[in-house]
């Protein structure tokens, strides 16, 4: 592999993932590696939208399919999963629209704050799982409005710093969306069976069900922390507005690593990192699956006690990504 020019040799048992940005074809011999090691390849456009994903399916793990395929027409149960999921999603967003606002909170952060409380409240009265879905989606609204404001706050934005901040949204819900495939895959829950989300709007929805409860503590934190830390998003590269500079995304590359091993403080296991959150809560769902526990407990995150803050703490883990 080449690196900023020059020859970098990275050990395959290394590499996770794959992740190619425009229109580039891998050769045939690392297409081979890459089928014979079953490492998932996410294509993604220069714009960071998501383009097509190269696996191979022979070796696709289904241990609960069987499982999966019970539980589709168990409406307690899946309505139950839903409400848990999306009551999750709601609460880390109220929590950390808190914890980006702590001395300033203006008419859109309030009203945001308030109705994501409202919406909380009422969500038993949600008799369906395309209610849930559109809770979801009126809490996104306002929400995200939030965050816009927020973002201004600390980053005035020009037309483009605005398009290169969405970009790296973009960038990093599907870095998040694969992260959790990879662990669907390894756990031997199939993707294309989701709840929240259905497979004919969403590809593998059920990762997508997953990236509702993580989405405002990793993406959102991430790209807030991100823009906070660089007042001049315009000065880092040769981006001419349409799509990010290189340099930045290898930046954010480097950040989405350090946010992985970023410990938190877990309802149910203590101080974890979101690496093992995400594969908590993907056990949990397969031991619901299962009837092993009673219902799903989803992420519902708390600020740190000591600092309001979490605490980073390095993990032996794989090399960052690597823009290559």
């Amino acid at each position: 592999m080449f690196f900023n020019g020059r020859q970098r040799t990275i050990r395959i048992r290394n590499i996770s993932q794959f992740i190619i940005f425009g229109a580039i074809k891998l050769p045939k011999d690392v297409m081979q590696i890459i089928r014979l090691n079953q490492i998932p390849v996410l294509y993604l456009t220069e714009n960071l939208d998501f383009l097509g994903r190269v696996e191979n399916p022979s070796s696709l793990q289904t241990k609960y399919l069987t499982h999966q395929r019970q539980r589709l027409h168990d409406f307690e149960f899946n309505h139950g999963t839903a409400e848990s999921i999306t009551w999750a999603k709601l609460h880390n967003q109220y929590t950390f629209l808190q914890s980006w606002t702590p001395h300033r909170v203006d008419y859109t952060i309030k009203q945001a704050l308030d109705y994501l409380k409202l919406l909380m409240d009422n969500l038993p009265a949600a008799l369906s799982i395309h209610e849930l879905r559109e809770y979801m989606e009126e809490a996104d609204k306002i929400y995200y409005c939030a965050v816009a404001s927020i973002i201004s706050f600390y980053n005035p934005c020009t037309q483009t710093t605005l398009q290169q901040i969405n970009q790296l949204l973009k960038l990093g819900n599907q870095l998040l969306h694969q992260y959790i495939y990879t662990h669907l895959i390894s756990t031997g829950l199939h993707p294309d069976y989701g709840i929240i989300h259905s497979d004919a709007h969403h590809e593998l929805p059920l990762a997508w069900d997953f990236s509702a409860e993580f989405r405002a503590p990793v993406v959102d934190d991430l790209v807030i922390n991100f823009v906070r830390n660089l007042p001049n998003l315009n000065s880092n590269g040769n981006g001419n507005g349409k799509k990010c500079p290189l340099n930045l995304i290898q930046h954010f590359l480097k950040c989405w690593e350090g946010k992985l091993k970023t410990f938190v403080l877990h309802p149910c296991a203590g101080e974890v990192s979101y690496r093992q959150c995400i594969d908590i809560q993907v056990r949990e769902y397969a031991a619901s699956l299962l009837g092993d526990i009673e219902y799903y407990r989803p992420l519902a995150l708390k600020l740190h006690p000591q600092n309001n803050a979490v605490t980073n703490i390095a993990e032996n883990q794989k090399p960052v990504l690597t823009l290559v």
